[in-house]
């Protein structure tokens, strides 16, 4: 007789997150910043998949700062890709609410119910690919 040990394998879901900082952000705000983010991913079991600086840019409207109520028209955009357990996203947008040069952010769930190990030996490119391909369809 044979006994079979089932382990309970922890799903993730793939999220990305885009945010805005202040357009005269200091570097070291911009690297406390992504730390911090990057420190919520991986303290709560998550894993980075893709980091993206896109710089300063243009807003499509002009955006109220909360801390002194001036309003920007350019930010400075950076975005994430990564897998992470459902409660990961609130804590990421509780430490993004706090950060003074924060001015919005935004997350959406890509996928859900993700093995990390098989999601993560397919890469970010050849997703990218499958994406792309099915477009053409």
């Amino acid at each position: 007789m044979s006994t079979r040990l089932k382990v309970a394998v922890e799903r993730q879901r793939e999220y990305e997150t885009v945010y805005i900082l202040r357009p005269g952000v200091s570097p070291e705000d911009v690297t406390k910043t992504r730390e911090r983010v990057e420190g919520v991913i991986e303290n709560t079991g998550g894993h980075m998949l893709r980091f993206d600086d896109w710089g300063l840019r243009r807003l499509a409207y002009e955006v109220r700062d909360r801390t002194d109520a001036s309003y920007h028209e350019r930010g400075h955009y950076q975005y994430y890709r990564f897998l992470a357990p459902a409660t990961t996203v609130a804590e990421i947008e509780r430490n993004l609410r706090i950060l003074d040069p924060v001015l919005k952010f935004l997350t959406v769930k890509l996928q859900e119910d993700l093995i990390p190990e098989e999601r993560l030996a397919r890469g970010v490119e050849e997703e990218v690919h499958d994406v792309l391909m099915g477009e053409e369809e």
